[in-house]
Parts: structure tokens; sequence; C-alpha cells
């Protein structure tokens, strides 16, 4: 597991953001949720604490992978919502699929959190770009 940290600060407020990418044999839904939650608290754990008005995390999970099933596709083209744990919070996996040389997650703008919508689309668009078929 591979984890990266930043700190941004975006609308008078400091956003703690976390990718963290893992290589795994198989992706199916339970294992994304599983997943995804283990990378929250990561992220809640280190830097969430004082999380409201004025600071937010945002983590990024990322898993890289050889098979992926639909549920699990399904569940990365829409905005992923937290539960309890959400407030000043925000998460949106996504899932490489390198056999298939496609990368799963949410691209569209969510209204959850719009405000750092165009920070997420643009660290999605930086770290894991569309791959370019030649």
């Amino acid at each position: 597991m591979v984890v990266g940290y930043r700190a941004r600060v975006r609308l008078l407020t400091r956003i703690h953001i976390f990718a963290v990418a893992a290589q795994v044999e198989r992706v199916d839904e339970a294992g994304l949720r599983a997943y995804v939650d283990d990378v929250v608290n990561l992220g809640l754990g280190r830097k969430g604490q004082w999380r409201g008005l004025q600071s937010g995390v945002i983590v990024l999970p990322i898993l890289v992978t050889e098979s992926v099933d639909s549920a699990a596709v399904a569940l990365t083209q829409k905005a992923y919502r937290l539960n309890v744990n959400g407030f000043a919070a925000m998460a949106q996996p996504a899932v490489v699929d390198v056999k298939a040389g496609k990368v799963w997650t949410f691209r569209g703008t969510r209204l959850w959190g719009y405000a750092f919508n165009s920070l997420v689309k643009q660290l999605y668009q930086a770290y894991l770009p569309e791959p370019v078929t030649t």
C-alpha cells in the first residue's frame, strides 16, 4: 500500500488530501467498500479530528488489479457517499484495471460536496488520467 498526503487551502478551508493505492488480485463490491472504509478511517485518524467548517478530509482510495467485477465498477461510476463518518469528509474510489487498460472512477459532477468537485476531478486527472490507446 502506498499513501500520499498533501494539504491545500481552498475556499478558506484547509483540505487534507490522502491518495492511497494498493494492488490486489481481484476487486469486488464488498472488498472495494471495505477498502474505502479503511482509507477513510486512516485519513480521519491522521488529520480528521478537527474537521468542520474550516477543515476537511478528501480521500482517494485506489485499487490496482487485473480483475474487477461489474458491481465494483458500478460503485465507482457514481458519487460515493459516506454515512455518519462523512461530516466534512469526502471519498471517491477508483479501480485501475491493468488488464483492460481502464480507470474506473466517477468523473461527473457531485452535488454533495459540490464546492470541492473540481478539486477531486483535477486530482484524478493528474494522478489517474484515462489511458491512451494507440
